[in-house]
């Protein structure tokens, strides 16, 4: 798969469309339970100007992160400091801590941080041999600290790929058969899976996607393709907001897909 062939793909479905349609609905009476209540949103946008999420990181904090992990001349020391930040401020310490931990130890976190920088700029999915680790390293951690890496790439969690998967089978119903076709070629890089518990973020298994947590280089390639997905959107609807304010809105609006669909 390329950035190329999802542009392709997405346009033959009509999900720019789809999504400048969605993007100015209203999004009301979400309740995300007691800390924060229930929250109502005028558009997608509007979701992630009221985004919320746990701790009181700074804007200074980020923007440090993301220096350390590009530079060439951060230490294994600083690089390994910041990678269990991220997993910190997260909330996603557990496995995470062991494998930065094994890469540091055996010398190799730099490198690897490094390598992986260059593929986040792929625009085709990535293959073993484009990686000399023996593993492309993907988790709900992970993630993370790809995206303090390069802006442009999503937080692949399961709120944010659920409203991304939303986005997508919005526009199913009214497809031709090569359509659909299409949609599923596209979808099959793409997962479905579960958060938190009681929370609706899986869609049918009728739309394709892989219903199992992703891990590894499918999961390191679903991050890019939902990455493409968003940059490309932006892009062809000339949308005024970074990557960061997609995934804010997608975080906010993928808590409890249920809630979205008896609210509409």
């Amino acid at each position: 798969m390329t950035k190329d062939q999802v542009d392709k793909i997405l346009k033959s479905i009509d999900y720019y469309t789809s999504f400048k349609k969605m993007m100015n609905h209203a999004y009301p009476n979400i309740n995300y339970g007691k800390r924060l209540g229930e929250l109502s949103f005028d558009s997608i946008f509007d979701a992630d100007k009221q985004y919320v999420f746990n701790g009181d990181t700074s804007k200074e904090q980020f923007e440090n992160w993301t220096k350390i992990l590009n530079t060439k001349k951060s230490t294994e020391e600083e690089l390994l400091v910041v990678c269990l930040k991220i997993f910190d401020w997260g909330n996603v310490l557990k496995g995470n801590v062991t494998s930065a931990l094994d890469l540091y130890e055996q010398k190799k976190l730099k490198k690897y941080i490094h390598s992986i920088s260059k593929l986040l700029t792929s625009e085709k999915s990535i293959k073993k041999s484009d990686i000399s680790q023996e593993e492309i390293l993907w988790s709900s951690g992970w993630t993370k600290v790809y995206s303090f890496m390069n802006p442009e790439i999503l937080i692949y969690d399961s709120r944010v790929s659920a409203f991304l998967n939303y986005t997508l089978i919005n526009c199913y119903e009214n497809l031709s058969d090569v359509q659909k076709n299409n949609f599923h070629q596209l979808t099959s890089h793409l997962f479905n899976f579960s958060g938190a518990i009681n929370r609706e973020r899986k869609v049918s298994k009728t739309y394709g996607f892989k219903n199992q947590h992703p891990k590894g280089i499918k999961g390191f390639n679903a991050n890019l393709v939902s990455s493409w997905i968003t940059q490309l959107t932006k892009e062809e609807l000339k949308i005024d907001e970074s990557i960061r304010a997609f995934e804010r809105a997608f975080f906010m609006l993928g808590f409890d897909l249920k809630q979205l669909k008896n609210n509409s």
